[in-house]
Parts: structure tokens; sequence; C-alpha cells
């Protein structure tokens, strides 16, 4: 794997940094980097690869990328151009690493998003293990690229703005020297203790204040009403609001609903699912579909039918490319499902993407929660009976 070519990266790379500053990006510390290195950022915003891009600058970097963005008609060529690297996602990828690896061996800098997807809450979520494992095998200084608030700036919720200030920092995680003394335990500590964000908690240190916007898609992270516990919650300008109940939140210019994050929110809403999981073994979430999938260097669709969600697993019943057909994942299998906010849920095996889309806006973060909460226990289960 080679690095991006000098003469596109650099006049690319001084203009995206520009625009990195009128979006609010201020790179508070840069760390000098030397390669062979791996560098990790946490992931809130469609445009994180730009600020770590800005953030490294006039390092060229080969990034480590899910593969479904490849076949993105305006992503898709600029990673080919930039020798990015196409990684299956939230599973072992042998050939990803081993290109990976490549790269490091050449001594350049491989750059990755360890969370995998970007996180609707703006929360760090925990990483695969497997990002330990790199790091203990590839034996190179690892840094740390921490963008702090590109989640209260541009939502994943919403294609708005709510212009204000981003914080990034480049630290040094761990000297190459001390990898063969840490344990692969020690490392996953060290990446999550390094990559730990939370937009609400460190607002409240720091104050930022935002430009209020429409926050029209958040109700499809929250679908859940605080109070009554209905789906159904309602945006309109800066206000969630429930028709079951008229409860209301009210959406402030620190990124906050009535003073709390959408966080402390949303860790409500799973709480309440897990709960009512336990109750009912047996719960399930079930509805017609589209299906996406890769064809003609594309995702398109390609299929249609209906899906279930239960805990003997995910199952789809319908019809693809014309031909009655029927799909079974296992919920081990599964640890989460990316999602596009409001839109669809994807399913990953190898280099094959099952993208279901829904028509109700409010179905696939349920869906989300669901395979996460039955996944947990499905591991529980496990450990309790090897």
């Amino acid at each position: 794997m080679k690095k991006p070519n000098g003469l596109l990266f650099w006049p690319l790379g001084a203009l995206l940094k520009v625009f990195a500053y009128f979006k609010g990006q201020r790179i508070v510390k840069k760390t000098k980097i030397k390669g062979p290195a791996i560098t990790l950022s946490n992931h809130t915003s469609f445009y994180d690869f730009i600020y770590t891009t800005t953030a490294l600058y006039p390092y060229r970097m080969n990034y480590l990328a899910a593969h479904k963005m490849f076949f993105d008609p305006l992503l898709g060529p600029f990673l080919r151009l930039s020798k990015a690297i196409p990684k299956a996602l939230l599973q072992p990828d042998a050939v990803a690493t081993m290109k990976s690896l490549r790269v490091i061996k050449r001594g350049g800098i491989l750059s990755i998003f360890p969370e995998g997807q970007i996180s609707n809450t703006g929360k760090f979520m925990l990483p695969a293990f497997s990002i330990a494992k790199l790091i203990k095998k590839a034996k190179v200084d690892v840094y740390t690229v921490k963008h702090q608030f590109p989640y209260l700036v541009n939502p994943p919720w919403t294609k708005k703005t709510f212009r204000g200030k981003m914080i990034t920092t480049v630290d040094k995680l761990i000297d190459k020297k001390h990898i063969s003394e840490l344990s692969e335990e020690a490392i996953y500590d060290l990446v999550v203790i390094g990559l730990t964000h939370s937009p609400y908690q460190d607002n409240l240190v720091k104050n930022y204040t935002y430009k209020l916007n429409d926050i029209h898609g958040l109700e499809y992270v929250l679908t859940e009403c605080p109070n009554c516990h209905q789906v159904g919650m309602k945006s309109e300008k800066y206000e969630l609001h429930c028709p079951h109940c008229d409860t209301k939140l009210i959406y402030d210019k620190y990124g906050r609903l009535n003073g709390q994050g959408v966080e402390t929110y949303y860790k409500a809403q799973r709480e309440r699912l897990i709960e009512t999981v336990m109750n009912n073994p047996n719960y399930a979430l079930e509805s017609p579909v589209k299906l996406e999938g890769y064809q003609d260097k594309r995702v398109k669709t390609i299929g249609e039918g209906h899906l279930k969600l239960s805990q003997a697993g995910y199952h789809f019943e319908g019809v693809v490319h014309g031909q009655p057909t029927t799909y079974h994942f296992e919920i081990k299998d599964v640890p989460t499902c990316p999602s596009d906010i409001g839109r669809n849920i994807q399913i990953y095996e190898g280099y094959q993407l099952y993208q279901f889309v829904f028509e109700n806006p409010y179905l696939p973060t349920q869906f989300v929660l669901l395979g996460e909460v039955l996944h947990e226990n499905e591991r529980s289960s496990t450990r309790l009976h090897p």
C-alpha cells in the first residue's frame, strides 16, 4: 500500500484545513508524528475524516475505511485516490489486516476510527477488541486524534449545522518500546481511556454554545417519550414533544434537552428495553423492509420482504433479484447493526452488505437497540453456560 499522492494530497489538504477552520475546528495540541505509526480517532460526525486529515496535515495517512463507503458515488473515488484500505465492518478481516501491516512496514501512518461507525449520541462507543490485537502485532507508536464536540456542530441525525467550536488534540498514546510489555487487555483499556468523549459531560466543563437549528431527525434517535414511554416523539424547530402525554424536551444552545444530554435519554431508553426483554424473553420486532445490497458498484435496492428480530436471530423472508429468498443471522454473530438514522440497519457478512430499509423511521433505532440487548444476553448466557 502506497501513501496518497503528495501532488494531490497537499493542495487538497490545505483547502480542507481552511474548510475545517470555518466549520469551527481548533487544533489545540499537535504532537509531532513520525512514521511508522497508528493514529486512532473517535467518530461522531460525517466530517471526522476531514478533521483527522487536517489535524495530521501535512503528514499523509492511509485510512482504514468501511467497505461500504467505497460504493458511495461521492466518497468512493476520494477513498481510492487517498489509498484507503477497505475493511469488512464489525468482523475479522485478514486482508485488511495484511494491507494495514504493509502500510506500517513501509513506514506509513495508518489512521483508524476504532468504533467502526458514527456514534448516534456523540458518546464514545466501545471498539472491537481486535484494535488491541492489531496494535500488539504492529509494534509502532500509537497516537490519538481526539475530536471534541463535532457532534454538537454536525450531529448524524440531521444534515443541518449548529455552528460552534470543536477541539482536536493529537497525543501520543503508546510508545512502541512499551508495547511488548503491555497485554492486549491493557492496550485496549488505554485506547478506550484515550478516546473516551461525551459531548454532554465535556460541555458541562467547557460550556461552549452552538447556534440553534431545526432538530428534526433527533426523534428517530430518541424514539420513546421519557415520561410515558410511548414510541413516536415529534420534532418542531428546537423542541421534541410527545403526542401522547404532551411531555416537552427543549433543545438549547449547549446541545442539551431540558438540561440533559442526548446520551442520557438514550441510555434510559436502552435500560427500559433491557427490562422489557428480561420480563418477556420472547419480545420481538418485525416489519416489512426493502433490501439494499451491492450491485453495479453501487448500493441499490435488490429485493423486499419481511424482517423479524427476536432471540432466535435476524430472519428475513422475501424476494431478492426476483427469487424467493430467506436470510438468517444468528444473534451471537451480530454485536450491533450500524444504521443510517431513521432509514436502515446494516448487517455485514464478509464483504457482503445486507441493508434493511424501513418505511417507519422510528424502527431502525429500535432494531439497533434490541439487537445489542439480545447480543449481550447471548454473551452472558454463553459465559454462564460454556
